[in-house]
């Protein structure tokens, strides 16, 4: 169940979709802050409860109606002397590749369109008997989780059946398509899968069972976001921004560093998903925005497809987990990197750089001359179109060490990454009719992507390998 009222944006690809960003963030500047935060919406009061889902109840009894039905149905076959014994079964890869393929005019235009599949017993192979099992006993432990209030993970599911699951994988793959099936979220089968997201910050968590989780007091390690429908209430203390950081290295370094309580835009919460984030880290921010809709929040993602593929994720969702309600925050906003942010390093401002030039290009594998010429026409446009020009921190001279840091960070597009990018450009141009965030640039970034043959990591904003400057300019801009 959504926490907020936001509607799913529809998403082909197995990656997620975008949110046009200006070079600088508009904040309050340093200068004008005051301890009463008079710049940000009035809230009464800096926690936040957050009401059991209304139909939590209902819902479970609904998901145990579902799942004994389908025993029910087993038993009669059985009963009946039924020559196979049948689960319905829909697997999400199909149903996104039938969602990314082209309607016809006499085609479903789907997915619910489609008959259901079932995996059937003996079955015609070997192999669907054992799936057959598989989703007996994942129903099996489901079923008798949510009777008794509890919530297991996959990884538990796994280890109890390590014989007949045989990998990690195969637990993942069936509990996803299993509540795909039945039409509900994976939590509502009260099946988890272990921690991963981390959250730093003034932030107080009260769970359901009156356990509490200060996040505050962990500083470079994090701690691990919990499973989001047991959170009872969020105190965010003095929290006034959210950063959502790809890197975990990244994370790590901001939260030992304290930035989060040092920084010049206020204190904040940083949060990270280690990359591709799970289901618990995108709800855990669909609930924050939730109940404070005003806190602005950011992501900062590598210059690559990956990068705005993870972005995508937690703004639209993913093409495999869209029946996953309260998943997705249109609403982040991208703070970097972008190449406006990063080209201007391609041209020194060190007089003495230029005889170093072409050390530097073998060094950090840089782009052809012929790509430099087309990377100085694209800085120029750029510098052009924003009225205050490059970023402070571009303008600012920059050491040789330095220089030569962000250079290393830039290097050329892999084959995937390629094929990557177009297939986020084909996914965004399928889904730009019902999507709710504005693509424009991130299309215009994915374009320069491919023409320039670049990505860049976070580093390459970095100063001698401290990044907290650069945000504090973008956060307090």
């Amino acid at each position: 169940m959504e926490y907020s009222s936001l509607a799913r944006a529809q998403h082909a690809g197995d990656v997620p979709a975008r949110v046009s960003q200006a070079d600088s963030i508009s904040r309050p500047s340093p200068k004008s802050r005051q301890p009463d935060h008079g710049q940000h919406v009035p809230q009464p009061s800096s926690v936040a409860v957050l009401p059991r889902r209304q139909s939590q109840s209902t819902q479970a009894g609904a998901v145990i109606s579902k799942i004994e039905d389908i025993f029910e149905s087993i038993v009669d076959d059985l009963a009946n002397g039924a020559g196979s014994l049948a689960i319905p079964y829909r697997s999400r890869t199909a149903a996104a590749r039938s969602r990314a393929a082209p309607v016809g005019d006499n085609e479903p235009a789907s997915v619910g369109a489609r008959p259901d599949g079932f995996v059937t017993f003996p079955g015609r192979t070997p192999h669907e008997a054992k799936k057959f099992a598989s989703l007996l006993r994942i129903l099996e432990i489901s079923r008798e989780a949510i009777a008794a209030g509890s919530v297991i993970t996959k990884r538990n599911i796994y280890y109890q059946n390590t014989d007949l699951f045989k990998h990690q994988r195969v637990v993942d793959t069936l509990v996803d398509d299993l509540a795909f099936t039945l039409g509900v979220g994976r939590d509502d089968l009260n099946i988890v899968a272990a921690a991963k997201g981390l959250v730093a910050g003034p932030v107080t968590l009260t769970m359901r069972n009156n356990s509490v989780i200060p996040c505050g007091l962990t500083h470079e390690s994090g701690t691990l976001i919990p499973t989001p429908k047991l959170i009872h209430k969020i105190d965010f203390g003095l929290a006034e921004w959210i950063l959502v950081i790809e890197k975990e290295a990244t994370f790590r370094t901001l939260a030992a560093a304290g930035y989060h309580t040092k920084s010049l835009a206020g204190h904040g919460i940083l949060v990270t998903g280690k990359g591709f984030p799970d289901l618990a880290t995108r709800s855990f921010l669909n609930i924050v925005h939730s109940v404070r809709p005003h806190m602005p929040m950011y992501a900062l993602v590598d210059y690559d497809p990956d990068g705005l593929s993870i972005l995508r994720t937690y703004q639209v969702g993913s093409s495999s987990l869209l029946h996953e309600e309260g998943t997705t925050t249109p609403q982040l906003r991208w703070l970097g990197i972008r190449s406006d942010q990063i080209l201007p390093w391609t041209q020194s401002t060190d007089p003495t750089a230029s005889s170093q030039s072409s050390q530097e290009s073998a060094s950090s594998q840089a782009l052809s001359s012929q790509d430099s010429a087309v990377f100085s026409t694209v800085a120029s446009s750029i510098k052009g179109r924003n009225n205050e020009g490059i970023c402070q921190s571009a303008r600012r001279p920059l050491s040789r060490h330095s220089r030569d840091g962000r250079l290393e960070a830039l290097s050329q597009l892999t084959r995937r990454g390629r094929k990557m990018a177009v297939n986020l450009l084909r996914g965004i141009c399928r889904e730009q009719e019902v999507a709710e965030v504005d693509e424009t640039e991130q299309i215009r970034e994915l374009q320069m992507m491919l023409m320039l043959n670049i990505k860049a990591e976070i580093q390459a904003v970095d100063n001698l390998g401290d990044i907290t400057h650069w945000l504090d300019e973008k956060l307090c801009g």
